[in-house]
């Protein structure tokens, strides 16, 4: 996912994507039963409402949240949704209204099906891809198919995939992610902790600094920092990011807790099926 500079390209999807781009570290887990979800610290239910400024202006809001689990690949998945829209004010600019899911599975964290709609003024694009991971591929809706690695990630469920890793013990995390077509290396450095005030709150944070290593947003490009909260909850409280053409900044308003899946209980179960939108 690259910066697209001309006529107001620098637009909502860089700032909301900002959110999404937070790696972790992926490690095989083969030998849980199904009827076994990892303990994590988020659930159905959890929902997240953020701010989206660019600059001083305030130009439109995110929500992010776990409305349910699901069956896909015959795995129950976390049904993440986050959704990007910007305001009346920068609609009269420039309209943004960007819906993305993601299929997490339970039990391993790996991604296993992905869907971006994003309509930006007149740019319309819509993208959805099923992840093959003991084949190692990455299937299009259009048919086409491209290597990845096992145990990948996309650009939602890898934030959500940072929130289950112990940073206190660890200054770097690797993972494999895919994203327009290519899979890549991203790295996330810990950079210590800070104290973080946003609307919902005041918040002690670890820094987490991702970089991509292939193509993507912030290769070369700028700088991303992540306020993750030191609690329970490990939410994603601020985001920065300083790029060529000016500043993003994603401010945590709301957040509602889920319920969470309790390990070695049977997780609830839905269809198994692919999301059908236009």
């Amino acid at each position: 996912m690259m910066i697209r500079y001309g006529r107001s390209r620098l637009h909502l999807r860089v700032m909301i994507l900002a959110l999404m781009l937070i790696p972790g570290m992926v490690q095989a887990q083969a030998e849980k039963s199904e009827t076994n979800p990892a303990a994590v610290p988020f659930g159905p239910g959890e929902k997240m409402v953020f701010s989206i400024g660019y600059g001083v202006v305030d130009a439109g809001e995110a929500i992010i949240e776990i409305i349910g689990t699901t069956q896909y690949q015959g795995k129950t998945c976390y049904q993440i949704q986050s959704k990007a829209n910007s305001n009346r004010f920068f609609s009269s600019i420039y309209k943004v209204r960007d819906k993305i899911i993601s299929y997490m599975d339970v039990e391993t964290l790996y991604s296993r099906y992905f869907y971006k709609r994003l309509r930006e003024g007149d740019y319309k694009k819509t993208v959805e891809i099923s992840f093959d991971h003991e084949n190692e591929l990455a299937r299009y809706a259009n048919g086409n198919e491209y290597p990845t690695s096992f145990g990948v990630q996309d650009v939602l469920s890898a934030g959500y995939f940072v929130r289950t890793l112990d940073l206190n013990k660890n200054t770097v995390f690797d993972v494999p992610a895919h994203s327009s077509r290519k899979t890549y290396d991203l790295k996330v450095f810990i950079r210590g902790k800070e104290t973080v005030k946003v609307e919902a709150g005041t918040f002690d944070c670890f820094v987490v600094e991702p970089i991509m290593q292939g193509e993507g947003l912030f290769k070369h490009e700028g700088k991303l920092t992540i306020y993750l909260s030191d609690d329970e909850y490990r939410i994603p409280v601020l985001v920065k990011a300083k790029v060529p053409v000016g500043s993003i900044t994603v401010e945590l308003k709301e957040f509602h807790p889920g319920h969470r899946l309790i390990p070695g209980s049977p997780s609830p179960t839905g269809s198994d099926a692919g999301l059908n939108e236009n």
